[in-house]
């Protein structure tokens, strides 16, 4: 009987949930988060339900677990995480982290293991990072085109809500590394803003995003970066509410209270770019060396109770997890792009719950 934590359950860790549940026999959950969830969780037999907060009290609360899978905001998920690692759990995080993993290399157990980034983008493109690099070497150009957005442009700001609005909000804000020419440059998320078009697909704008992490350590490519799609003039109107101060994190004083002016732009997103209609997660890699190409292409259109985005990244997180017990992980650190061999596992267990991809390569 496997003992797995699920700590978070937001829109991705409801996901996570179910998968968890109906596709892994003889398992037992405890579902961990701050707030109190319990009349969503009791209708599983096999979850138990823990409300918790402060890093210690959660990992006090799942000391039995054989594995902590992680799906938290951006903003908490470091303390969280360092006291799981000193604890010496094995470790599987959806979270869009906003550090080096390979920091926490001195308290991590001799016999533990840590997959970060283990989504939809950071994640499943890390892996076909790391297949594409094992198979052809130091590669000309890597690039990314990924994004989560609605089926149709929706006003006031062509988009919807369908993950953590702190999260998205740090989107805009995080400074970008990118590899150009050889060398790795740091950008300013907004500065450039370029037309894409996805083949079969359509046209949109797109602006250079932070979902690199590790690939900048870990694949030689002489040009790599990842860009993120919206529909045309989203990234405009994002760029004056940053302008406007909207998304800073410094408190200001409104009658006698400080406020941070992110926190009150993310719960105004929640609420009027709550989702009304489905969603779809796009993804369309190019890589190059010399003569030799790979492209893939991938699409999944929500439903009416789920978001294509949250359910594409919960699928890779899952199938994450689902590998980590059957025992393909070693102690380590590991980010998907040093898991090659696990490629086809990925591609064949995505498609067999529906999402599309196309493959096109020479080699």
């Amino acid at each position: 009987m496997h003992k797995i934590a699920l700590i978070g359950v937001g829109r991705v860790g409801r996901l996570a949930l179910d998968l968890l549940v109906n596709d892994i026999k003889e398992i037992e959950v405890i579902a961990v988060d701050c707030r109190d969830l319990s009349k969503y969780i009791n209708k599983y037999d096999n979850v138990k339900f823990v409300r918790a907060c402060e890093p210690k009290e959660v990992i006090r609360s799942v000391d039995e677990s054989d594995l902590l899978a992680l799906a938290l905001p951006s903003g908490v998920v470091y303390d969280i995480l360092y006291e799981a690692l000193k604890s010496g759990f094995n470790i599987v995080d959806v979270s869009f982290i906003d550090f080096d993993p390979y920091i926490l290399s001195e308290i991590i157990g001799k016999e533990s293991f840590y997959i970060p980034n283990a989504g939809f983008s950071p994640g499943l493109t890390n892996l076909i990072a790391g297949y594409v690099y094992s198979m052809l070497g130091e590669l000309d150009r890597f690039v990314i085109y990924v994004g989560g957005i609605p089926i149709e442009p929706i006003p006031p700001v062509s988009y919807q809500i369908t993950w953590n609005p702190e999260d998205l909000i740090e989107m805009y804000t995080r400074s970008v590394r990118i590899v150009v020419d050889g060398k790795v440059k740091e950008v300013d998320p907004l500065d450039n803003i370029f037309n894409v078009e996805i083949p079969g697909i359509g046209c949109f704008e797109g602006f250079y995003s932070d979902g690199l992490g590790t690939l900048i350590r870990n694949i030689k490519a002489r040009n790599l970066y990842e860009v993120t799609l919206r529909y045309p003039g989203h990234l405009n109107y994002m760029k004056l509410l940053g302008q406007l101060g909207l998304f800073d994190k410094e408190p200001v004083e409104v009658d006698g209270y400080l406020i941070q002016p992110y926190k009150l732009t993310a719960k105004l997103f929640e609420k009027y770019l709550k989702q009304t209609i489905p969603d779809q997660a796009i993804l369309y890699i190019e890589a190059f060396k010399g003569d030799c190409h790979y492209r893939f292409k991938s699409h999944l259109i929500g439903g009416e109770e789920y978001s294509a985005t949250a359910l594409y990244t919960a699928l890779v997180f899952v199938r994450t997890v689902e590998l980590a017990l059957e025992g393909y992980i070693k102690p380590g650190i590991y980010p998907l792009e040093t898991l090659p061999h696990l490629y086809e596992e990925y591609i064949n267990y995505l498609r067999d719950k529906g999402v599309y991809i196309e493959i096109d390569s020479n080699f």
